[in-house]
């Protein structure tokens, strides 16, 4: 008869506690758990669901111990190691995570969603090649969630810089389910990266149609815009992306650099101070804020900010290639400094294999200035014979051509 009545008791609370757990009260759905796991700590269930409330109130560590205990108490339970499994990647134990899907699917071999969750956890410590065979064998298996599981193994295609396996994978996913912006977004980037910036534009453009606040896409727009030099567009999609994101970083990286452009250069310093503010460990915004004091003609802070970037990066190729510009061809003959452009230029041509064109462009202008008119004809053909873009060729070839009459490089304006 006691026993009857600490089991109608513990039942109670075990329905108390789902109760609450459904009405958004965590913290009683946690007593009510507990007091139910002191009459009856034999049963599972009363750790699995008080597992679940304190993952709502952020106690992951809790929330970890009730699935270690629940599974002891159940050991052959395939939803209980999937549930596991998921707190365990959201935790990046990735090797543990990958144990419990495993043993998972050993209990419950037709649970697509945990293939497709080994897939990530493969794909989170790096190994891409049974992170896609997980992912080919949840889209096989789980047609109702294809579009999700396809937008995951193009995340990782686009990590490995396969950009048509990405593209395609978006479009399939598009093709299943045409509302999913996050579809859209991915293949924007794919597209954008790959330099079909029409291609990219309409699809960040899709995804923010379909999602207003999609700060990512509205980024990802503004990048195409900057390389489009639609700068007025790119203030006003970075502007939009950090009302959603105020701590994004390339939001005003990208943003200040656009107000350089437009000629505000408070604004954009502004913008640069902020982008330090925010990441001072990181190289690239204080080489933007560089090109903005350059553009102000506060030649000595710029160089001071390409300094403070190669203490935070010293094998950051595109930094000694600014500050070689910078000492080659400043306007100012006073900062103009050959040897000093010849080093950094030297050193950013070996860092990058000599393959950048814009680097040999550096080190042509930085022999120029040294007088080494020869030199600077010989990289400058180098150079020449690696650009693409017609308008850096021509660009290239006047420069190529005042070497030839042994004059050096003069140029009122820093390297973007």
């Amino acid at each position: 008869m006691a026993r009857d009545r600490i089991m109608d008791d513990a039942q109670d609370l075990f329905s108390r506690g789902q109760q609450a757990y459904s009405s958004g009260d965590y913290q009683e759905a946690v007593e009510c758990f507990s007091r139910a796991i002191k009459l009856r700590p034999e049963i599972s269930s009363g750790y699995r669901y008080r597992a679940y409330a304190y993952l709502e109130l952020g106690d992951r560590v809790r929330a970890l111990n009730d699935l270690d205990q629940a599974i002891r108490l159940k050991p052959d339970d395939a939803p209980l190691y999937a549930d596991r499994a998921a707190e365990l990647y959201a935790q990046r134990a990735y090797d543990l995570a990958i144990a419990d899907c495993t043993r998972a699917l050993e209990l419950d071999p037709g649970r697509a969603d945990l293939y497709a969750l080994r897939g990530r956890c493969h794909a989170g410590r790096g190994d891409s090649e049974s992170a896609l065979r997980d992912y080919a064998q949840a889209i096989a298996g789980d047609p109702e969630n294809a579009p999700r599981y396809l937008l995951w193994r193009a995340e990782l295609n686009l990590e490995c810089d396969n950009f048509p396996a990405a593209k395609a994978d978006c479009s399939a996913a598009i093709n299943l389910d045409p509302n999913r912006p996050e579809a859209f977004h991915i293949r924007g980037t794919v597209q954008q990266q790959k330099g079909d910036l029409e291609g990219a534009l309409l699809d960040f453009t899709e995804a923010i149609r379909l999602d207003s606040k999609h700060g990512l896409a509205y980024l990802g727009r503004a990048v195409c815009r900057f390389q489009r030099k639609e700068y007025r567009e790119v203030v006003a999609d970075c502007t939009s992306a950090l009302s959603f994101f105020p701590k994004l970083v390339r939001g005003y990286e990208l943003r200040g650099s656009a107000l350089k452009h437009l000629g505000d250069f408070d604004g954009a310093l502004a913008d640069l101070n902020e982008a330090v503010r925010l990441a001072p460990a990181a190289t690239m915004p204080y080489n933007y804020r560089a090109g903005v004091h350059y553009a102000r003609r506060d030649y000595a802070a710029a160089i001071r900010d390409h300094m403070e970037a190669l203490k935070r990066d010293p094998r950051h190729a595109g930094t000694f290639n600014q500050l070689a510009w910078l000492w080659a061809t400043c306007p100012d003959p006073d900062v103009r400094n050959g040897e000093r452009a010849k080093e950094c230029a030297t050193r950013a041509c070996e860092l990058s294999e000599w393959s950048e064109p814009g680097f040999l462009d550096s080190l042509a202008a930085a022999c120029a200035e040294c007088g080494e008119f020869d030199d600077a004809v010989t990289w400058q053909e180098k150079a020449i014979a690696k650009v693409t873009d017609p308008m850096r060729q021509a660009d290239y070839e006047s420069r190529l051509e005042l070497y030839r009459q042994r004059k050096p490089t003069r140029v009122d304006g820093s390297i973007d």
